[in-house]
């Protein structure tokens, strides 16, 4: 309790030590995606016609671009074909101006998803060593591939990702993992008008990594064949399976669409230039060619192109039609009873369904015949009849790799982290454009690297308007010195741990918890001049549930700017929660003082070890402790501390004091005089100093006076009730 005219000094020699805090998981790394910092984009464009086929003969005159709705003046334009990579460009375009070194590179994001299609065991071996050999090829870099079994809907066996010996180390069994969750590395690759829209719920406070798809919980089997015997026994079964797909052909058609709509819609909420490698056995239909063609129309329009493959292994014993002509001799036979007038009733019977036993004699005639056609119907191919898949592969590579390459400059450059939208019009009003929906302006920052996944979820929530706002949380800004001299900021993110939300691991006796932050801090012409960001999954025991939400969690970044005024515009997502919020404040480094200073006074919510190798310019950091300061600063029951540094002048002779005065309710209660001690090799001395509290507002004032300088900071905050 405070008492009038006693003011109590502990020293950094007296720190005492503190219990524990929650264990802290290693967070994942994210997958890099793009950095800005120049003015020129260099943009990659791909344009397709109705039928899905890559439009090569377009003109400069044929293309506009705008960013955020204004036409800006197109620089370069020329076709890169994939053919010509690693050689000289196409005569015609060699004089063509090159991007820069300093260009913006919105390169195109393929989007690959390899799926496994009537793929039963015997097949399955050799269908993995094809799409390993094509996980080999000479992909082009942003490509983000993942794998899936094709049944009701699309099954993981892999999420997406760039990272090839990962995929090739794949066990191929799938697992799991839903379609949302393996698709967020791509749909974080990039920023996407589609995935900003749908991950961020400003009204609902919300913000996810994925779209709103659906997807796969397990991975199944689906087998589709038997091994061949000819004992009498097995003819019967063959029979009666032909009876059975000659009554339900209409039916399993129908699946079989299905089935490829599913795929469909599911592939065509992803973001980037979408291709498909259907790895199948053979494709069944309705043999409806209109319900067939509104298949291809969809996949069009939802700019996804099919590279189907027959995966089965050529060998002499195997004929891929066989089966077809068997089931046309069939129809031949029915014929000729036809006519006769004695037949048998079983015989007549199955003249009656000749119409029946046509259709399926003709779709089953070539069991690859529906695969070229959703191939080329789109704008691939069909790579079959062969065990040698290289060529094949480099063909597909090739077309990957062709696109039109635009160059210009923005009219507005402004590197102020906002996501700046491009449009790409084309004059053909059948013509399909596929590019970067746009970019965020982030500069080049000091000891940062490129965007993460996480950061661009985060991002997004910065990019919205209205912004979400799930929950209060504080920011504050704390002024300090480094050397005596050159002015140090730290800010302050403190998270309600009563607000966020947590996943219950009754095994482990755990909750986890698991948010991240990013934020932005905006000079006064709204440029981005520093960025802070974390990912911090969190592992508390069940006993120390109850302490970890009342005291929340706070976390401190320091930066060194100019002094000036600022603005710092934060976003936390919580993972477990499910929620999105955001905040931000405004601060302004003063000039550091030529003679004696003070930082700011932060309250000390708690101290936490520095560890074995303690940051030296952190400004928090006392002897081997780190404060960690309240940033809503109140004093409750426990007794609480004011943690500050005071800045001696080295070219005066006299010794500091310092002059403490508390104040309850705006009347002074009490003050007092110390003598400081000596301070470190930098003139700097750290201080904790008792935050006395009486029910009400309060506020302590602490001077730090040397000769007939002096230096002053107060702290506001709410003390205790009786």
């Amino acid at each position: 309790m405070w008492k009038a005219g006693v003011v109590s000094l502990l020293l950094a020699a007296c720190i005492a030590p503190i219990p524990s805090r929650a264990q802290e998981a290693t967070p994942p790394s994210g997958q890099p995606t793009i950095k800005v910092n120049a003015a020129e984009v260099s943009l990659d464009v791909v344009v397709r016609d109705k039928k899905g086929k890559q439009v090569k003969n377009l003109k400069p005159a044929d293309l506009e671009v705008y960013e955020d709705g204004v036409k800006e003046d197109v620089t370069s334009f020329q076709m890169v074909s994939g053919k010509d990579l690693g050689g000289a460009k196409d005569k015609k375009q060699a004089a063509a101006p090159q991007p820069s070194a300093q260009s913006r590179p919105l390169r195109e994001l393929n989007t690959i998803a390899i799926i496994f299609h009537n793929i039963d065991p015997v097949t399955r071996p050799h269908a993995i060593e094809i799409v390993k050999e094509f996980i080999k090829s000479n992909l082009p870099p942003e490509s983000y591939i993942g794998i899936f079994n094709l049944n009701e809907k699309l099954d993981v066996v892999h999420e997406f990702t760039k990272n090839r010996e990962e995929l090739l180390s794949s066990a191929f069994n799938g697992g799991g993992l839903d379609f949302n969750k393996a698709s967020v590395a791509l749909l974080t690759a990039s920023p996407n008008i589609t995935t900003l829209s749908v991950s961020v719920n400003a009204s609902a406070h919300t913000a996810s990594a994925t779209e709103d798809t659906t997807g796969g919980e397990v991975s199944k089997t689906t087998i589709m064949g038997a091994d061949v015997n000819t004992g009498a026994g097995a003819n019967r079964l063959r029979g009666d399976q032909v009876q059975e797909a000659r009554d339900f052909a209409q039916i399993t058609g129908m699946h079989e669409t299905d089935r490829i709509k599913t795929l469909i819609d599911q592939i065509g909420t992803l973001p980037g230039r979408k291709t498909v490698l259907l790895v199948s056995t053979g494709l069944s239909t309705t043999g409806d060619p209109d319900i067939f063609q509104r298949l291809v129309t969809n996949a069009n329009s939802h700019g996804i192109t099919f590279y189907t493959l027959d995966s089965t292994e050529m060998s002499a014993d195997v004929d891929t039609i066989q089966g077809g002509n068997n089931s046309m001799a069939q129809l031949a036979h029915t014929s000729q009873q036809q006519s006769n007038l004695n037949a048998s009733i079983s015989q007549m019977k199955q003249n009656s369904q000749q119409g029946d036993a046509t259709m399926l004699g003709v779709r089953g005639s070539d069991s690859q015949s529906h695969l070229r056609e959703l191939a080329e119907g789109t704008g691939g191919f069909l790579i079959a009849n062969t065990n040698d898949f290289r060529k094949s592969f480099q063909q597909l590579d090739s077309d990957l790799e062709t696109h039109y390459e635009v160059l210009y400059r923005p009219t507005t450059v402004k590197l102020d982290g906002r996501f700046h939208r491009i449009e790409v019009k084309v004059a053909h009003p059948d013509y399909q454009v596929e590019t970067r929906s746009g970019y965020y302006a982030m500069p080049e920052l000091k000891d940062s690297g490129p965007m993460t996944a996480t950061e661009n979820t985060d991002l997004a929530v910065l990019n919205v308007t209205p912004r979400p706002h799930a929950f209060d949380f504080h920011v504050n800004a704390y002024h300090f010195q480094q050397d005596g001299a050159s002015p140090v900021e730290s800010v302050a993110f403190e998270l309600p741990g009563n607000k966020l939300g947590s996943t219950a691991d009754p095994a482990r006796k755990l909750h986890k918890f698991d948010i991240s932050l990013l934020a932005l801090v905006r000079n006064s012409d709204g440029e981005v001049v520093d960025k802070y960001s974390l990912e911090k999954p969190y592992y508390i025991p069940d006993a120390n549930l109850a302490a970890a939400r009342s005291e929340g969690l706070t976390y401190t970044h320091k930066f060194d700017l100019p002094p000036g005024k600022y603005t710092v515009e934060a976003a936390v997502v919580d993972h477990e929660g499910g929620q999105a919020t955001s905040q931000t404040g405004s601060f302004e480094i003063p000039a550091p003082p030529k003679g004696l200073g003070i930082s700011s006074l932060a309250m000390v919510e708690h101290l936490d070890g520095a560890g074995a190798k303690p940051d030296a310019s952190d400004p928090f950091l006392i002897r081997d402790k780190v404060v960690v300061p309240m940033v809503q600063p109140e004093v409750g029951s426990a007794k609480r501390w004011i943690y500050f540094v005071v800045y001696k002048d080295k070219a005066s002779q006299e010794k500091p004091k310092l002059h403490v005065e508390f104040k309850n309710g705006g009347q002074v209660v009490a003050d007092q005089m110390a003598a400081l001690p000596e301070p470190d090799k930098n003139g700097a001395i750290a201080l904790l100093v008792a935050a006395p509290s009486r029910p009400g507002n309060c506020e302590l004032k602490v001077t730090a006076q040397q000769g007939t300088e002096s230096a002053s900071e107060h702290i506001d905050y709410v003390g205790a009730s009786q």
